[in-house]
């Protein structure tokens, strides 16, 4: 791949994320859901030279980087990366598509809140239908509402037919310390999550116990028949629930940004 000659960094055509950094540790992260592996590398952001407000606020923070393994590359080195968001966590984990070498050169910045990706979280918090932030107490197995008796049988589960694709729902339960957008009845709300990592839910968040950020929700109904792990929380065979989710990388915010998310709803 040929390198940028210019004095101002071009970023990738995918990349959302344009950032200086220099790596602290290879082969390391600080995201537990992101395993340290060959090409992992925990990095500080030296400067952000493409980026939307949210990710812009990591300058100066560590954060863990899916090497795209394109070049060999040190402890110590110093980097332009062109990268997209992969997991938010107790800290930031992105992949790199793109290194490049830090020539020192002032960065060609564009921070503007028009790019596509802050397009696309504006559009996620408008279309939501709560935005809470708080922590994650518990992850479990679907359990019905209070109140709701109904229990799916064993003969039920086993004339389920378990898809390639199967999500694996599991509920995470969060604990409510503010609700940026919409109404709630409780202080702790029930949030579905599909914890396959197939191919067609490995981008969805992953809650675990203990996660603290701002959660973008929004309703769905399921079919419980389809999925045996949700036939517990029907009134009666074969009904719809409705649900609240979180299926995409941006529906799980860092607390860190609070004060842009509340500027960006509307």
């Amino acid at each position: 791949m040929r390198r940028a000659t210019s004095s101002k960094s071009t970023a990738t055509p995918d990349a959302i994320f344009v950032f200086k950094g220099t790596i602290r540790k290879l082969k390391a992260s600080n995201v537990s859901q992101a395993p340290a592996g060959e090409r992992t590398a925990v990095v500080t952001v030296d400067d952000a030279v493409q980026a939307p407000p949210n990710l812009a606020a990591y300058t100066g923070h560590d954060i863990t980087v899916e090497l795209s393994g394109q070049r060999k590359v040190k402890t110590g080195e110093k980097l332009i990366f062109h990268a997209t968001p992969w997991l938010y966590a107790e800290n930031l984990a992105v992949r790199s598509l793109q290194e490049e070498a830090d020539s020192g050169a002032a960065p060609l910045r564009t921070t503007a809140a028009t790019g596509p990706h802050e397009r696309e979280i504006r559009q996620r918090f408008d279309t939501a239908d709560v935005v809470i932030s708080g922590k994650v107490i518990a992850t479990r197995l679907p359990q019905a509402a209070s109140g709701s008796t109904r229990k799916s049988t064993a003969s039920e589960q086993a004339t389920t037919r378990v898809s390639e694709h199967d999500p694996k729902w599991r509920q995470a339960v969060v604990q409510v310390d503010e609700t940026q957008k919409g109404s709630h009845d409780s202080r702790q709300v029930t949030v579905l999550f599909p914890a396959s990592t197939d191919v067609r839910w490995y981008k969805a968040p992953k809650f675990y116990a203990g996660q603290k950020g701002v959660f973008v929700l929004h309703k769905m109904k399921i079919k419980t028949e389809e999925h045996h792990e949700l036939r517990g929380l029907a009134p009666e065979k074969g009904a719809e629930v409705e649900v609240y989710t979180a299926l995409h990388p941006d529906d799980v915010q860092p607390l860190k940004q609070q004060a842009v998310i509340k500027a960006m709803i509307r």
